[in-house]
């Protein structure tokens, strides 16, 4: 927060959307002060109260949720939550709290997280090409990948709970065909823990859902919805998968085609100078 610059009014830049202004009404405020506001003026959109999220800061804080008497005792709310397998932080203190608080099934997904953490500073787990081409530390190479997916579905069978979706596996799979694979090996390690993923589908539910938010957030870009819902539909329809690199190449072909005529009709319809 102190490396944020702001200006006479308070608002400081967004770091995404040139010319726009953020406000932070409640930069100030403390923790306790938080929860306050939270129970008196602003119940969960879920419905009911907000004991249930309070129960979750108290597990994550190892079980304590000491009441506020003074400004030297610390309340609930500052345990960190984000995604489990996070490696940005060297301990989740959030997880930790929740093992030190008996939900002791969480230990083996924080054995995997730590061992997220190892491997992504061993250089011999990453290529020596960055995604932008140059020289150093790149992504995981793909025999680590393989052993990632490997120890999460093996992980799966450990805690008895669904840590990855079929859609995600799928979607890997089509990431890894692009980059390295001509095996379908990510389906295959998938079928070794009797997970038979197929092709990612979309439901009408998805399909109507996207579309809107093009709509949505068409005008806001100032992009036509008509060409953003092509090019989504090329992807979603035409070309569900990118199995060969001649597929692909077509697929290349026909968004040039959707910009292109874009363009064309943009110019069109632009007055006269």
């Amino acid at each position: 927060m102190e490396a944020r610059a702001t200006n006479s009014r308070g608002l400081n830049p967004h770091n995404e959307i040139p010319d726009a202004l953020v406000m932070t009404p409640i930069a100030e405020w403390a923790t306790d002060q938080v929860w306050e506001y939270l129970f008196t003026h602003n119940p969960p959109p879920w419905g009911g109260t907000h004991d249930f999220m309070l129960d979750l800061y108290r597990q994550a804080s190892g079980g304590e949720c000491p009441v506020v008497l003074d400004l030297n005792t610390p309340s609930c709310g500052g345990s960190r939550f984000g995604c489990w397998t996070c490696t940005v932080v060297k301990e989740d203190k959030s997880m930790r709290g929740f093992i030190d608080s008996g939900a002791t099934w969480m230990e083996p997904l924080n054995e995997f997280r730590n061992w997220l953490k190892e491997i992504r500073e061993d250089t011999s787990k990453r290529d020596g090409i960055r995604r932008n081409d140059s020289i150093g530390p790149g992504p995981f190479s793909s025999e680590t990948r393989k052993l990632i997916l490997r120890r999460l579905l093996a992980l799966e069978k450990t805690v008895g709970r669904r840590l990855i979706e079929d859609a995600e596996i799928a979607y890997i799979q089509q990431q890894w065909t692009d980059k390295f694979d001509v095996t379908d090996s990510a389906l295959a390690i998938a079928r070794e823990f009797n997970r038979e993923v197929g092709t990612v589908t979309l439901t009408p539910e998805d399909l109507s859902r996207d579309l809107a938010l093009i709509d949505e957030l068409a005008p806001r870009f100032e992009v036509q919805s008509i060409w953003a819902t092509d090019l989504y539909s090329l992807v979603t329809e035409r070309y569900p998968s990118l199995d060969s690199p001649s597929t692909r190449q077509q697929l290349m072909e026909d968004v040039i085609k959707v910009v292109e005529n874009a363009v064309r009709q943009a110019d069109r319809t632009e007055p006269a100078a």
